[in-house]
């Protein structure tokens, strides 16, 4: 592997990571685009051949969606974490009224 594609790699589990854990999913489609992009104009200037630039597309592609997943679920876990419903013997959390709570008025009143 030559330096430039562990960049690439890098950058892309990078761009996952963070696409994961801060936008929604029309962002992933677009950062698909633009790896799909460089990787693709990257081989034609440095005159690879096309087994080479497929090769060389797949990988920061399959990284990105990859750590995409990774940042979407560290991002639901702790969600839940942080977002947990109060404990069931917590008698400090207002319950709201029911219906057969509330005093209905007298027609006398």
């Amino acid at each position: 592997m030559t330096p430039a594609l562990i960049v690439a790699l890098i950058m892309a589990g990078a761009a996952g990571l963070i696409i994961g854990a801060r936008f929604r999913a029309p962002a992933i489609v677009v950062a698909t685009f633009a790896v799909v992009t460089a990787s693709v104009v990257t081989g034609v200037v440095s005159g690879s051949s096309l087994k080479l630039i497929l090769l060389r597309t797949l990988y920061p592609i399959l990284t990105l969606q990859g750590c995409y997943l990774i940042g979407l679920g560290l991002t639901a876990l702790f969600d839940r974490a942080t977002n947990a419903p109060p404990n069931v013997a917590d008698t400090s959390a207002k319950r709201p009224a029911r219906q057969a709570d509330v005093r209905k008025p007298d027609r006398n009143s």
